[in-house]
């Protein structure tokens, strides 16, 4: 008969799970990923993995949950400080790319997120989209921004910078620079009034 865990221990096994699916996503990526690897890098069986997650997709969308929640937490910090607002949405906008780097996760949003979109209910998926975009939408109006495209656009071109990523080691040595420039040249376009 199985184990029921505590609830601190679900707490540290999904924990654990999302930490693996990360792991998973940056290396390997999903596709190759099984069920098997992720419960074992998680100490769990693989039969207890379902008492969490309905697939392994279920997990990789919660794991890209929790690293959106992260990137939206620092960007939120670094839009309250006393900062003329371009400097903040340029700041902030480094840092999210700077994340997706650290985590390596370029690849994974160009090469396993379209396949992690067909795989799950649309339901599903039309809620986390819509709560990103307002997410989005709050982070900037907290910040006092007034936008001179509208915010669909805004996601757009912030989904694009994100992809970029994926093209740094074709880009070469000047990625970095030029990846500023793209993200000032941005901010520049989408920012009214910028003081």
């Amino acid at each position: 008969m199985a184990t029921a865990f505590t609830s601190l221990e679900r707490e540290r096994i999904d924990e654990a799970l999302k930490n693996a699916a990360l792991h998973s996503a940056a290396t390997v990526g999903m596709r190759r990923a099984t069920v098997d690897e992720l419960a074992h890098e998680a100490g769990i069986s693989k039969g207890a993995f379902y008492g969490f997650y309905q697939s392994k997709e279920h997990l990789f969308l919660s794991m890209l949950d929790r690293l959106h929640s992260q990137m939206s937490k620092r960007a939120e910090e670094i839009l309250r400080l006393d900062l003329p607002i371009r400097e903040r949405i340029i700041r902030a906008f480094s840092e999210v790319c700077g994340m997706m780097q650290r985590y390596n996760l370029a690849a994974f949003y160009r090469d396993e997120v379209p396949l992690l979109l067909r795989r799950l209910p649309e339901e599903l998926l039309q809620e986390h989209y819509v709560s990103r975009q307002e997410m989005l939408r709050t982070l900037l109006l907290q910040a006092g921004v007034k936008l001179t495209a509208s915010l669909e656009t805004t996601c757009d071109m912030l989904r694009m910078l994100l992809m970029s990523l994926a093209f740094k080691s074709d880009v070469g040595d000047g990625f970095d620079e030029a990846l500023r420039l793209l993200i000032e040249g941005a901010c520049d376009r989408i920012l009214a009034g910028r003081g």
